[in-house]
């Protein structure tokens, strides 16, 4: 097989493949394959992101809140 400038293989003792790197800098178009196929996995701080509210919603719920306190006049 031909080598390939930014894939690396990794085989285990019995000479089966197990790994392969892909170097995404030097093949950015294996990004999207990768994607498609599952293979590219979000972190927990872009999972947390998605499911973040936005800053109208936050400062709404703030206000809702702050008017529920029994203020003391």
């Amino acid at each position: 097989m031909a080598r390939i400038a930014g894939v690396k293989t990794t085989k285990n003792a019995s000479g089966k493949l197990t790994h392969v790197t892909i170097d995404v800098r030097k093949h950015p178009q294996a990004i999207g394959t990768l994607k498609e196929m599952g293979l590219l996995n979000k972190t927990q701080f872009e999972k947390e992101c998605e499911e973040a509210i936005s800053l109208e919603e936050g400062r709404k719920q703030l206000h809702d809140f702050i008017n529920t306190l029994a203020w003391k006049k």
